[in-house]
């Protein structure tokens, strides 16, 4: 069977693991991993891909798929890209089709890959706000007690900041100082401009806008900061653009998101409200049906704002809501479901306690960890809680149910639904209706998410029928006895492989080794050799000395997306290096200012090479110490 016959066979094997050539949307590589970005990551079967020839480990992180190849990554690129047929990554994009099925997942994969980072806060957030609820309904804690002041603001500033948070991912996705990003989303959460009225820009006026906690003006603010900023960077002399661009570019994006993006975000949303106002005057248990129904996508959106004030006038004139807040309950419900459908039916420990947090404060009316945590990134997810909010709808609808106060709609706030001409009934309905939004939801994403098992688990068994052939071994074969040293590459404090926030690394699937948590950024050889290669965004080196013995510095986690930038190399291919010389400058900071950790990672890549650590691990070492010893077997 010839080379390239294999690569056509693991062409094939791939795109069944990978959900078909219609589930992907990139393929590229980094310095030991293939990397592609796939539509809906539940068509993904990790195990099948696991068993692929030179494919050691599978890391799935939102809609992309690490596939650790070691360091023939390129060469394993090049080979198997033709056999896949989807052509260049420039010719696919001009290639596909644009539908709208196709411009919803683009816009959901983007919105995806801004909100994922910030989920920590929005999770710890949640759950914090969720708890205080509970402590002050069913507890006693006094809500004008300094503790839960204290408390509630630190769960408050997760969700009211949003626009912070989601500007400063969108500029580094669009590939401008993040920073940037923030600073427009500071603007719109500023004490004078948020949610003020009687406003003016160059004697324009400005609606009265409440731009905390949402996403849609801040996202659409920053594109357009981006385009700005790189147009002006573009045209602006380099002696002065560091200075001028980030001026014009925020003098000229701001006032215009403030003047024209916030403006139409808000008729946007005022729009949809009175629409649904008039449906409701003919139809309510059709407004309600449809309201329970798309209303995650008007909390993804920060739409849901504009239907307050539907809520607040319902309760000011009869009591209670008969459509907002009502309808919303079993949509809330619905959505935590989801995440707990996720959680149960995941086999990943993370998943589960991320499902389980989200789920729960979900049920209790806060929505945003389950949204941008799993409906976003599980697209089963999202239809399951869509169709179990509108089933939960119809049945809150057809009965009826009012909410007495403005709470957050979920378990908590079925203490409010004593109101009406029946209030016990009221309220017996309104447990019903939330019931129901659980139990549709949960059953729907389950049954969505096993049926998408099954039809995997018939492509692993295809698989398997074609993978006979064991795995190809990276590396040269050593035969003679060789013992060396490898040092410390930079300063700082060594770290098991274990405790690296990368599933794979921390698996030893590419090789055993260290870490270091670098004190500063000079970056030398750990070994006598030569520098075999570099990869071209600058994280990654190879050497290999004398013996056959090879080593890979990996320089920070998933900083191949920062396209070399905070990287001076001091080196080149095929240089011959001493131990302890200079091989590249890091800048640390950058690197944090992009959300990336710093890590410096040593790996010994020739496989029959065992390694022993000498150096104590959570040891700080000079670069230069011996860090460990490794001989041929």
């Amino acid at each position: 069977m010839t080379e390239k016959q294999d690569f056509n066979q693991i062409a094939t094997v791939l795109l069944r693991a990978i959900g078909g050539k219609s589930n992907i949307t990139d393929v590229y590589h980094c310095a030991t991993r293939l990397r592609i970005t796939v539509i809906d990551p539940l068509k993904v079967d990790k195990q099948a891909l696991e068993q692929v020839p030179g494919i050691k480990g599978v890391v799935i992180k939102g809609n992309e798929v690490q596939n650790f190849i070691g360091t023939k990554v390129d060469d394993y690129y090049n080979q198997l890209l033709p056999e896949l047929q989807l052509g260049g990554q420039n010719n696919q994009k001009k290639e596909e089709k644009l539908t709208v099925k196709s411009l919803f997942s683009k816009i959901l994969d983007f919105i995806s890959g801004v909100v994922l980072p910030i989920m920590p806060v929005i999770v710890a957030a949640g759950f914090l706000l969720a708890i205080l609820n509970l402590c002050k309904t069913f507890f006693g804690l006094n809500p004008k007690s300094g503790t839960a002041i204290v408390l509630t603001s630190i769960a408050s500033a997760g969700f009211y900041y949003i626009p912070i948070f989601v500007g400063f991912q969108t500029a580094l996705k669009l590939k401008i100082p993040a920073a940037m990003g923030a600073f427009l989303g500071a603007i719109l959460t500023f004490g004078d401009i948020n949610n003020v009225a009687g406003l003016n820009f160059l004697g324009i006026n400005l609606p009265k806008m409440q731009y905390n906690g949402t996403l849609l003006t801040s996202i659409l603010g920053v594109l357009l900061l981006a385009f700005i900023y790189k147009l002006i960077d573009k045209i602006m002399p380099k002696e002065i653009t560091y200075f001028f661009t980030p001026l014009l570019a925020i003098l000229l994006a701001a006032p215009i998101t403030l003047v024209i993006i916030g403006p139409i975000s808000n008729s946007i949303s005022f729009a949809i409200a009175g629409c649904f106002n008039w449906l409701s005057a003919k139809a309510n248990w059709l407004a309600f049906t449809l309201y329970s129904a798309l209303n995650p996508i008007l909390v993804m959106f920060g739409i849901d704002k504009g239907f307050v004030p539907i809520a607040m006038n319902n309760v000011a004139e009869f009591g209670y809501d008969t459509l907002i807040y009502p309808a919303a309950l079993p949509s809330n419900a619905a959505m935590g479901a989801a995440a707990l459908a996720i959680a149960v039916f995941s086999k990943k420990k993370i998943t589960k306690g991320e499902g389980f947090s989200a789920g729960f404060t979900g049920l209790m009316g806060i929505t945003e960890p389950s949204i941008f945590g799993f409906l976003l990134p599980y697209r089963k997810a999202l239809i399951g809680a869509i169709a179990g909010g509108a089933i939960g709808g119809l049945v809150g609808g057809l009965l009826h149910i009012k909410q007495g106060a403005l709470m957050a709609p979920g378990f908590i706030a079925l203490i409010s639904y004593f109101v009406g001409q029946n209030p016990t009934l009221n309220f017996i309905c309104g447990i019903i209706t939330w019931l129901t939004g659980i139990i549709a939801s949960f059953v729907i994403t389950t049954i969505l998410l096993k049926t998408d098992q099954k039809r995997q688990q018939n492509v692993l068994f295809q698989t398997e029928q074609t993978t006979s052939k064991p795995k190809p071994n990276i590396g040269e074969k050593i035969t003679q006895p060789n013992i060396e040293e490898i040092a410390a590459p930079v300063n700082g404090k060594v770290i098991p492989l274990d405790q690296v926030n990368d599933d794979l690394i921390a698996q030893k699937k590419l090789g055993d080794g260290f870490a270091i948590i670098p004190a500063d950024g000079k970056i030398c050889s750990p070994i006598n050799g030569t520098v075999v290669s570099i990869f071209k965004t600058k994280h990654a080196i190879g050497l290999r000395n004398a013996a056959g013995l090879e080593i890979l510095l990996h320089l920070g986690i998933d900083t191949v997306e920062l396209a070399g930038k905070p990287f001076a190399l001091m080196v080149k291919e095929n240089e011959n290096v001493k131990k302890g010389q200079l091989l590249v400058k890091m800048d640390i900071e950058q690197i944090k200012a992009a959300g990336k950790d710093p890590i410096v990672i040593t790996l010994v890549t020739t496989n029959n090479w065992l390694t022993k650590p000498i150096k104590s691990l959570e040891e700080k070492v000079t670069k230069g110490d011996a860090v460990a010893m490794v001989k041929a077997n």
